[in-house]
């Protein structure tokens, strides 16, 4: 008993199926001005000429003229061709096939899809009314309040108001033009999705191009993945990159590489952030940057952050760094707190606890200038508080000290001159040769002028009323070797792999055993006493007292 219950269920439940298909698989209904009979090849149709309606349930189909093929419930339909569905959906066009027991509608010519505020435009559009999804295969259009999307083949689901576009795409925005071959679009929340190349280019001539992303068209915001911005002046790269065209604010992640396009310059990092607004742009994660110089030498600078500075005015674009800057080139390396680097001049100014090594040189001040001229350093201004050592043959340091310094440097990058002006002191060791140790000038001169030979010091030239004094190796005693403010630091001077690798090397460096001095000055002094003859010996201090200032 029970089964015949379920049996009676299951067939009155299919039974209702049945109906409610039959019902929406309604027969085609019509009229019009003028009705004909006719029959082609033993096929038998209705000819309707003028003000022709057909009627399907919910759907209306207007047009000029018709034919209709009852035993298979089809309706070509010529001329103004017009298909209400229902209270949302209009479409018209030059010719349809409106099949019955379907319901699909195959517009064709000049097609124009109307659902509230929305349109598609295509001479290829077929229209489920049952499923409300419009297809069109050779070529078409969708346009909305805020964005039109153009493609050769497309799909659209009234219910849901999502689209998909393939081939040639393109998204018009009122800000953007947006490029692929793969679309999702949402025409309910402007959002649109795009998985394969794709290409964008603004009204201010910035592009994208990248490998698809989510496109917020309505808050103007991008997100993709590994891309490429370019802008007026500079390229940037990205594994992640996110665009908030309203605030003009572009963020890129992951091996990071932005490219000014004017002055060789190519700073890479972890993260990026870009203003456009402002013309600035932010690179964090251990960015460098690498100058391409003449005859392929290359600078290399690192620092937590490095800005640069986008200007109309070329004399205020710059790169700034900060903190704890390295520097490195095959001439030249340093390492300061925060750096200015002027592309106007190619002028780099180093600031807070700046140190610069050039070979066996060290130099230091409160700050210092370094100036370029055809991509090969020129000359370094040393500002206040300045101090030059140098290690000579024999491991000794000469120094000298003063207000300021002003270097230059010759063809191969090698220093060549460093005057000295204001307040000048210089401990300088006199040698014969190489490794003959004769004594220690200790002169104190407003202006000085160090002559260079292969970067190492060789003479010193003294103006203004200097004040002299010769110490021989013997009266030469500890607390003499180093001035005041003396410290050897060589061991925090940066390879190329400590900057491309930001690696921070220890401040602390201890100063040179001064007893070690003492002891090698001793030595030296009794090497000489065993080799010279004491007219020998009186000649080599004739030639030191020479040396002293002219």
């Amino acid at each position: 008993m029970r089964r015949i219950k379920f049996l009676l269920i299951v067939l009155s439940v299919l039974i209702g199926a049945h109906q409610m298909q039959a019902q929406r698989k309604s027969k085609i209904r019509y009229k019009a001005q003028k009705l004909t009979n006719a029959q082609e090849k033993g096929e038998k149709y209705k000819k309707l000429i003028g003000k022709v309606v057909f009627t399907q349930n919910e759907t209306i189909v207007y047009c000029d003229s018709a034919y209709f093929f009852k035993d298979e419930n089809i309706m070509e339909a010529y001329g103004r061709v017009r298909i209400k569905d229902g209270d949302s959906v209009t479409i018209t066009a030059r010719k349809l096939i409106y099949e019955g027991d379907t319901e699909m509608a195959l517009l064709r010519e000049d097609v124009v899809y109307r659902r509230g505020k929305k349109r598609m435009y295509t001479d290829f559009l077929d229209y489920h009314m049952t499923t409300e999804v419009a297809e069109f295969k050779n070529d078409g259009k969708l346009v909305d309040e805020h964005n039109t999307l153009t493609s050769s083949y497309g799909i659209y689901y009234s219910k849901t108001e999502k689209a998909y576009f393939y081939n040639d795409v393109l998204l018009v925005s009122p800000d953007f033009n947006l490029r692929t071959d793969s679309l999702e679009y949402s025409s309910y929340t402007k959002v649109a999705i795009s998985t394969g190349p794709t290409y964008i280019d603004d009204r201010e001539g910035t592009t994208v191009d990248s490998k698809g992303g989510t496109y917020r068209t309505l808050r103007e915001q991008t997100t993709f993945a590994k891309g490429t911005i370019e802008t007026r002046n500079y390229i940037l790269v990205g594994d992640d990159i996110f665009i908030d065209e309203f605030k003009k604010f572009y963020t890129a992640k992951g091996n990071v590489v932005m490219t000014s396009k004017k002055d060789d310059i190519v700073i890479f990092g972890d993260e990026a952030l870009y203003d456009k607004e402002q013309g600035i742009s932010k690179v964090y994660g251990k960015p460098v940057m690498k100058k391409i110089m003449k005859d392929q030498d290359t600078l290399f600078m690192s620092a937590d952050t490095l800005v640069a500075i986008e200007n109309v005015d070329k004399d205020k674009e710059r790169v700034l760094g900060y903190y704890d800057i390295l520097i490195y080139q095959d001439a030249l390396q340093g390492k300061c707190d925060s750096i200015a680097y002027f592309l106007s001049d190619s002028t780099i100014h180093m600031y807070r606890d700046p140190i610069l090594w050039n070979e066996n040189s060290q130099m230091e001040a409160d700050s210092i200038d370094l100036i370029f001229k055809n991509d090969l350093i020129y000359q370094m201004n040393l500002r206040r508080q300045a101090f030059l050592s140098s290690l000579d043959t024999m491991g000794q340091h000469n120094q000298i000290k003063g207000r300021e310094m002003i270097g230059r440097f010759d063809t191969l990058g090698h220093i060549s001159t460093m005057d000295v002006n204001g307040n000048g002191e210089s401990h300088y060791f006199v040698l014969e040769g190489d490794s003959l140790f004769i004594g220690m000038n200790k002169i104190f001169c407003s202006r000085m002028k160090i002559n260079f030979e292969e970067n190492n010091m060789r003479n010193i030239t003294f103006y203004n009323q200097p004040e002299a004094q010769f110490i021989p190796p013997l009266e030469l005693v500890v607390s003499q070797h180093f001035l005041d403010g003396f410290s050897w630091r060589v061991n925090e001077k940066p390879s190329k792999n400590d900057v491309l690798t930001r690696t921070i090397k220890d401040a602390s460096t201890p100063e040179p055993e001064k007893s070690s001095l003492k002891d090698s000055a001793k030595a030296i002094n009794d090497e000489i006493n065993k080799r010279v003859s004491p007219e020998q010996k009186k000649e080599f201090q004739d030639k030191a007292l020479q040396r002293k200032p002219r």
